[in-house]
This record gives structure tokens, sequence and C-alpha cells, in this order.
């Protein structure tokens, strides 16, 4: 059986990255139990989770990468699409009840979740947190005066929406 685990090997020390990537892996976690326990409709819950904390955390992060100049950025989007493929891909297998596709999506982010949190996400949180140091600023820092200028162009950042008044 898979181990869907948060561990201190999956730090990368950026807070809010961490705590996002908890939460895939308590997903993960559910969605391997449900597929386990032939529970379709948990199973179509926990997968429906995560593919939209997967791609609320990839955003987030290439946000972050964007806003940091990050040189590697194009290869670690790369991944993230990767990842997104093998969802658009076996989602539907999925919500059709074909198992071997949660099996095959479940065996894809075992290796994939483990790689990329503790190789290419610690990777870009030192790059972010060497910017930080050197330009005296924070992401949350840089996200806030994203989110004021969006809001006051009446723009609403992904996932989100302004009010109209």
């Amino acid at each position: 059986m898979r181990l869907f685990r948060w561990s201190e090997e999956n730090e990368v020390f950026l807070a809010q990255i961490d705590a996002e990537h908890r939460d895939l892996f308590l997903i993960a976690d559910g969605l391997q139990q449900a597929v386990a326990g032939q529970a379709t409709a948990a199973v179509k819950q926990h997968l429906h989770a995560l593919i939209a904390h997967a791609e609320e955390h990839f955003s987030h992060e290439e946000w972050l990468m964007e806003s940091v100049k990050y040189s590697s950025y194009g290869w670690h989007k790369q991944q993230h699409n990767t990842a997104r493929r093998r969802l658009k891909l076996l989602a539907p297998l999925i919500e059709s009840g074909e198992s071997e596709a949660a099996e095959l999506l479940l065996e894809f982010l075992e290796g994939w979740l483990q790689d990329h949190t503790s190789v290419t996400d610690r990777m870009m949180a030192a790059y972010i947190r060497n910017y930080e140091r050197a330009n005296a600023t924070s992401a949350l820092e840089r996200w806030g005066t994203v989110l004021a200028a969006d809001a006051s162009r009446g723009q609403a950042p992904a996932g989100e929406t302004v009010p109209l008044s």
C-alpha cells in the first residue's frame, strides 16, 4: 500500500507552500483510502478535491517563481504540466469507475509528489528565500501588492471575483 504521509523530508521551508503540500498529501491519502474501500462517491470527491487543490497550488508556485524571476521556471512548470496532463487523462476514467486508472494515478502521485517536493520545490524555495534576503521582501508582501493592484483595476486574482460596484 502506498503511503501519502507528510514528513520533514517534504518540507521546503516556505510556510504557505508546506501547508499546501500537506493538504495535497492528505487529499492523495484520502483518495487512496477511498479507492481501497471501493467507495465510488468518496473517490470522486477526493479526485475533484485533488484536481482543484493541485491547480491552485501549481498556480501559486508559478506566480511565486515569476515574481522572483526564477531561472528554472520553465523546467518546474513543465513538471506541473506533467501532473496536470496525467490528472486530465485519468480523471474521466476514474470517474467512470475504472479502478486501474485510479491505481495508475496513485502510482504516479506516489513518486511524483515525493520527487517534486523533495527536489524541485526545495530548489525553488531556496531560490525564493535567497531572493527575499537579497531584496528585503517576502512573497506575502509581493502577493498583497498584486491583489491590491488587481482590485484597484477591478480585476480579480485567479479563481476569485471582484464585486462590481
